[in-house]
């Protein structure tokens, strides 16, 4: 129950602290409507239930290589600007909001991308990997695992369909020319995150 409760605890902050995904959870949402916000949440999801896995595979311990976190920060500084790209490119052309099976199966596939190539996921898996050990996750073994597991990812799916659906329900209320300001702010915000990002592993790299 106590490990239930901490994975529970750990998923909502996990999901609500402000950040890449939520960020583009809210442009995708307000721009594509529910699904897109849904498949963003979904796809990062995915990405999450890889990084469990690792992290119960040990690969936690690889991962506090100085080499893969600065490759994970590249990577997803890279990717962070490519997603400004596109989205100031959306507010620049000033096209109207899109629906549709394409639009949600690209939302899911930025999600799990952001999720899987986010330089943040490494300090915060390594930090869980170590802090299970309190709750005698490695004595229960397998059942101490899928217990955490399904109290994390269950919580992680309850964040997505409440969000998506928040964000889903605000976007009847907003004017047409609302669309280009989360476009125009949402790519600056990605372009910055970015940017700080490839600056930190540059001076890492070259110190």
């Amino acid at each position: 129950m106590r490990l239930a409760v901490f994975a529970m605890l750990l998923a909502l902050a996990y999901c609500a602290v402000p950040g890449p995904v939520l960020a583009e959870t809210t442009r995708r949402g307000l721009n594509n409507g529910f699904r897109a916000a849904l498949a963003v949440e979904l796809g990062s999801l995915a990405g999450d239930a890889l990084w469990v896995v690792l992290m119960f595979a040990g690969a936690a311990a690889l991962a506090q290589a100085g080499g893969v976190r600065l490759a994970a920060g590249a990577a997803g500084g890279l990717f962070l600007l490519w997603l400004g790209a596109r989205a100031l490119s959306s507010a620049r052309s000033k096209r109207p909001p899109k629906n549709g099976g394409v639009v949600v199966e690209q939302a899911f596939a930025t999600g799990a991308a952001m999720s899987v190539a986010s330089p943040y996921a490494l300090p915060f898996w390594i930090a869980v990997s170590g802090s299970l050990s309190g709750y005698g996750v490695s004595s229960t073994g397998v059942l101490g695992y899928t217990v955490f597991s399904a109290a994390f990812m269950f919580t992680c799916l309850a964040f997505a369909l409440l969000a998506a659906g928040a964000i889903s329900w605000g976007r009847r209320f907003l004017r047409p020319r609302f669309f280009f300001v989360v476009d125009l702010v949402g790519g600056l915000v990605f372009v910055a995150i970015g940017l700080n990002l490839l600056t930190m592993t540059t001076v890492h790299l070259i110190g």
